[in-house]
């Protein structure tokens, strides 16, 4: 029988929060009825990650893939190229599933053969016994059928979307960004980068159907400054080597209007070379839609004074200062984490020499 569903997951330690994660993808893969493989990268773990679960019953059958230790975007597509299912669902080592998620997507996914579903966030409850209780609302996403909305601005965490493997395969065959350990932080937008260039036909399927495990172990979104990093090494790669097209034109246009709400987003004191890597990819984005650039009032604010001034006066009055947010030691280790990141061409041309407005 054809394998249905091969659901990923990438490890490296952390064996308490995979143990749950384990039991719901179990579950998840009996009560959809299709025939389903689990399949954990250990990422060069010591002692290995199925040394560490030796006698744990996750309720279906685990395949451990063990590879030396680089980083967890190799890992993940190490499991892909071990999946042998029809649809791929990746999942981190936290991550948890409701037991109907599976059938749910897979159901939309064999009556319409749309490349992606994906549904909405949890918050999730750990029961006794490494089971989930309760899954409550947290965030629910916008619905759309678009996959460059999907792919660079609605960016789902991993256990939101199922893939077909085809699609998966047809996209990362050849990634236009190539895995750096400096990404990996940002591991979902270096996935979703890459496909967005290669369009795909989607579908949410609502309902709160994955969440993310509570736990107290480190975890990446602990600190927004290394995400914050990985993802512009990421676009800058994606920006700079990105062929033009008019589906690419659109890829460029939502990157650029991430790029300029993510510096409104910045402590009003942030280093100034990362201000302007951001306003380096706004800038040499196609024509961005000043609807998206930010509310009525702001608009009318930029339309006076100019798009960067308007932000640089807003974040001044209403932001924090970095010293405020931060999560590395200070100011200096975020510059010198900076200072590793290459910098493509074309945007170090741009760095520097941007107007004031």
């Amino acid at each position: 029988m054809t394998t249905g569903v091969s659901v990923v997951i990438p490890a490296y330690g952390r064996v308490g929060p995979l143990k749950y994660t384990l039991r719901s993808a179990a579950a998840s893969i009996v009560k959809s009825g299709y025939l389903g493989e689990i399949i954990v990268v250990d990422d060069g773990s010591e002692p290995s990650v199925e040394e560490q679960l030796a006698g744990f019953d996750a309720h279906h059958p685990v395949r451990f893939v063990r590879q030396a230790n680089q980083g967890s975007i190799v890992a993940r597509m190490t499991g892909l190229r071990e999946a042998s299912g029809k649809y791929v669902q990746f999942l981190d080592s936290d991550d948890l599933l409701h037991p109907d998620k599976i059938a749910a997507q897979l159901r939309v996914m064999e009556e319409t053969g749309v490349d992606v579903t994906y549904t909405d966030r949890a918050q999730v409850t750990l029961g006794p016994d490494y089971t989930v209780t309760d899954f409550r609302h947290s965030r629910v996403f916008v619905d759309t059928t678009d996959s460059v909305l999907l792919f660079i601005k609605i960016i789902p965490a991993p256990h939101s979307p199922i893939y077909r493997r085809d699609y998966l395969e047809r996209g990362l065959a050849k990634p236009i960004v190539a895995p750096q350990r400096v990404m990996d932080p940002s591991g979902d937008v270096w996935l979703l980068r890459n496909l967005a260039p290669h369009p795909a036909t989607v579908r949410r399927v609502p309902g709160l159907y994955a969440g993310l495990g509570p736990h107290e172990e480190e975890r990446f979104t602990g600190c927004w400054e290394k995400l914050a990093l990985g993802s512009l090494a990421i676009d800058e790669a994606l920006v700079a080597r990105l062929d033009r097209s008019a589906h690419n034109d659109k890829v460029l246009e939502r990157l650029g209007e991430i790029a300029y709400r993510s510096w409104r987003t910045l402590p009003h004191d942030m280093n100034r070379d990362f201000q302007d890597r951001l306003l380096a990819l706004w800038r040499q984005s196609p024509q961005v839609d000043p609807a998206q650039l930010g509310e009525r009032s702001f608009r009318v604010l930029a339309g006076a004074i100019g798009w960067v001034n308007a932000g640089r006066l807003t974040r001044r009055f209403r932001h924090k200062s970095y010293a405020e947010c931060k999560t590395l030691r200070g100011a200096q280790e975020f510059t010198d984490l900076l200072a590793k990141l290459p910098v493509p061409r074309d945007i170090s041309a741009n760095v520097g020499k941007l107007p004031a407005a």
